[in-house]
């Protein structure tokens, strides 16, 4: 700023009357105040940003962060309904009220929250709750359960008016409908097959990295909140028609998402519309484990409260199939008597046994049992071995239909015989073979030919065994290791890498969740090379949980983060 004053002297002298007013120059411009000048450099300012692009370029990233913003994954699914409590009544002190004390004090305190009161007697402030709680604090006494009633159990938080005639809906019409127009070959009852089915290869090796390209994330349709809490596991149905997403939670709620909308559901208003996803509460504990049998009648899943539920199609309830219990007289007639190991003991997964299809699974423990349940004719278990001192995560059983992988806390993959299972000697079953991971193991699974293992490790990597069914004795490395951050931390679920269930003309695939920002989706080839790194706008938070679509006609990617969204890129 250049600012001039001009004074006129009178014989040497300027006095202060005759002193000339104040003026200010700006680029040659002169103002008669400074707050006018002023205005002028702002307006210059203002100019020269309108001249140099800024202000558009500004105005364009503004918009494309409202645009990305516009993606709101929890308005699609579940909502939360808000629920309205009376205000309980104000706490008065008994002594300022004039009440005679009782006399009572704690004497000790003992576990889970009981004490002694003087006199030795026991109390506990949800004492007349416990009794009626149901073994292990699972839901019922393993009953059947209706689908209302199930939907019922989710309580008034996740219930609004139309809930249950929503999912009645779908689940006794539309399911129903998907599952009768899948004419996938689903394998006779009560007859092995030594290899598993393996869907229509209708992609090819050619045309996979094409598709894979074409996966997308960017859509506000690709994302939906599908359970209140972690989603500890996800399966789909195997129709290639229909895109039917499962998660279970780790408070026990299963969610189904219709993500086409197929059937009546999608003439719903907006109001009582969930977006195709329907709730229900089967069981108390965490679903550790979920999976459709091949022909998609049956949803089978195992909780940490140590039951397994199978939802039937056909006759539309969620049944009890298997249950752990304690040694106590009253469960003799259960068929899971006396293999409740306290509250330490858990079923950490299910395997369901492709020889005889969802009749007969296997069930891997916290304590490192592994148990063969077999439903048909009357139920019974076919052995139950304790195969590692620590927690068995995984189970796979190769497509010859007898070397099965286990892994887990342990750090050491182990191949076994389940022939020799189960035999009335008695003798502790031995390994085949083994392989060091070097710290704990999230999953082992074998590919749908049987000629690689794929193990997540907590050593940070994936691992490749070739032909690990035919090894004896220590396997010193594997044939790929890929290096892969599977540090998720407390809060997230852990990694567990998954197969697809086709080979598309022998290239075999899987899926990994990841932890790179942006956030994505990763998928491999059987050899271990980075074919597709899934990102999108829909894609906000570590999908630690991921599947295929079990179908070989489309691509369809699978993943449930620690928020109860699921993702489908396709």
């Amino acid at each position: 700023m250049r600012s001039t004053r001009s004074c006129t002297a009178v014989g040497g002298d300027a006095s202060e009357d005759d002193e000339e007013p104040q003026t200010y120059k700006f680029n040659g411009k002169i103002y008669a105040s400074y707050q006018e000048m002023v205005n002028a450099k702002r307006q210059r300012n203002q100019d020269l940003l309108a001249s140099s692009g800024l202000l558009g370029a500004k105005a364009a990233i503004d918009n494309a962060v409202l645009e990305q913003k516009a993606v709101k994954a929890a308005s699609r699914g579940l909502k939360r309904v808000k629920v309205k409590q009376e205000p309980l009544p104000r706490r008065k002190s008994s002594r300022l009220q004039g009440v005679a004390a009782s006399g009572m004090y704690v004497e000790s305190e003992l576990a889970r929250g009981k004490v002694v009161v003087a006199g030795g007697s026991m109390y506990t402030a949800d004492e007349s709750e416990e009794e009626s709680k149901f073994f292990n604090d699972r839901v019922n006494d393993g009953s059947d359960l209706t689908v209302s009633e199930a939907v019922d159990l989710c309580g008034p938080k996740w219930s609004k008016e139309g809930t249950v005639e929503a999912a009645e809906q779908f689940m006794k019409q539309s399911l129903p409908d998907i599952t009768k127009t899948y004419s996938s070959a689903s394998p006779k009852k009560g007859s092995p097959n030594s290899v598993r089915n393996v869907p229509g290869k209708s992609i090819t090796s050619k045309t996979l990295q094409s598709n894979l390209n074409t996966l997308s994330l960017d859509s506000e349709t690709c994302v939906a909140k599908v359970t209140p809490e972690r989603i500890y596991s996800v399966a789909c149905h195997p129709n290639p028609n229909y895109i039917i997403a499962c998660a279970g939670d780790k408070k026990g709620y299963v969610g189904i998402w219709n993500v086409d909308q197929y059937g009546v559901e999608s003439k719903q208003d907006d109001e009582s519309s969930s977006d195709g996803v329907h709730l229900f509460k089967p069981f108390n504990g965490a679903v550790s484990s979920m999976s459709w049998n091949q022909s998609g009648t049956s949803l089978l899943a195992a909780s940490y409260d140590g039951s397994v539920r199978a939802f039937d199609v056909e006759k539309q309830v969620f049944k009890e199939v298997f249950a752990t219990y304690s040694d106590d007289d009253i469960y003799k007639d259960k068929l899971g008597y006396d293999r409740d190991g306290g509250y330490r003991s858990w079923l950490q997964s299910l395997e369901i046994d492709h020889r005889f299809g969802s009749d007969c699974f296997f069930l891997s423990t916290s304590e490192g049992n592994v148990m063969h349940v077999d439903l048909r004719s009357k139920g019974k278990v076919t052995f139950d071995e304790t195969l590692s001192e620590r927690k068995i995560n995984s189970m796979s059983l190769h497509p010859n239909g007898y070397t099965m992988a286990t892994a887990g806390l342990s750090t050491v993959v182990q191949f076994w015989d389940i022939r020799s299972m189960g035999a009335s000697s008695r003798k502790k079953s031995k390994p085949l073979a083994w392989q060091n991971a070097g710290k704990s193991i999230n999953s082992a699974y074998f590919s749908p030919s049987g000629k690689r293992l794929l193990t997540t490790t907590m050593m940070d990597h994936l691992d490749l065994l070739e032909d690990a069914h035919l090894a004896s004795g220590l396997i010193k490395t594997p044939e790929t290791r890929i290096k892969h951050d599977n540090r998720t931390g407390r809060w997230l679920s852990t990694f567990m890498a998954r197969w697809h269930p086709a080979t598309f003309s022998g290239e075999e695939i899987f899926v990994s969740g990841s932890m790179q920002r942006p956030r994505a989706i990763e998928v491999f080839s059987g050899n271990g090379c980075l074919l597709r790194e899934i990102r999108g706008s829909a894609l906000t938070a570590v999908a630690s949980r991921c599947c295929f679509h079990p179908s070989a006609e489309k691509l369809v990617v699978v993943g449930g983060n620690s928020s109860g969204r699921v993702t489908i890129a396709r």
